[in-house]
């Protein structure tokens, strides 16, 4: 499996907070297309097929931590 980013793993901490595309690109300085673009990487490299498989994937790995 291929490694996250740096930012890729903040993404997805803010998304388990439940913040939308929007609310995430506000609070990391970002547009919301580059949140799209990280979120289909996301999905792509934890081979899942939505935002919630993804952060509960994450969780599982240590990914991240609630």
């Amino acid at each position: 499996l291929e490694e996250l980013t740096s930012r890729e793993v903040e993404v997805l901490n803010e998304l388990a907070k439940g913040l939308s595309n929007k609310e995430i690109a506000d609070t990391l300085n970002i547009t919301e297309y580059t949140v799209k673009d990280h979120l289909k990487n996301i999905l792509g490299k934890l081979r899942v097929a939505d935002r919630t498989e993804a952060v509960t994937t994450a969780i599982h790995r240590g990914i991240i931590h609630l």
